[in-house]
């Protein structure tokens, strides 16, 4: 499976990450997991979103707000379809993605105030909010030095 990041097309140092099982967008950090997503396919140009450091958890919206969360069961057909996303070209910038639901086609994942939401076509900002790059998931090599207590 593909991990990747997804950049924010007009705030071009956040990425889309979770946070507290939210969506969210800011700078990446030394928690490279909460940024990589691994690309599932579920038919032509549809895919969902899985974490790598919660493989059971996928991107989804519920109440239009986008969340980090596992189905109920393995018929959990509203969470298959509320974590199922047409890939589009970028509505701002061709060269990107946008992300189109497939429960409410006429919403797209988009970010706002740094959080990540599901909106549609008629939001102000919505084109450049809704527009991503994807790249290669970041990689940990280092986590740093070991920390020794002083007194152990």
């Amino acid at each position: 499976m593909d991990f990747v990041n997804l950049r924010a097309s007009n705030v071009r140092d956040h990425f889309i990450r979770h946070r507290a099982f939210l969506g969210e967008l800011t700078r990446q950090d030394a928690v490279v997991g909460d940024f990589a997503f691994g690309v599932v396919p579920r038919g032509p140009d549809h895919i969902r979103l899985r974490s790598r450091n919660f493989p059971a958890r996928y991107l989804r919206h519920r109440d239009f707000r986008i969340h980090l969360e596992e189905p109920a069961g393995p018929g959990d057909g509203l969470f298959l379809a509320d974590s199922t996303f047409r890939v589009v070209p970028g509505l701002a910038d061709p060269n990107g993605l946008s992300l189109r639901s497939l429960n409410f086609p006429d919403r797209f994942l988009r970010h706002r105030d740094f959080h990540l939401f599901l909106e549609p076509l008629d939001s102000p900002n919505l084109a450049a909010d809704a527009t991503f790059v994807r790249q290669p998931a970041a990689v940990l090599i280092d986590d740093g030095p070991a920390l020794i207590p002083a007194d152990g």
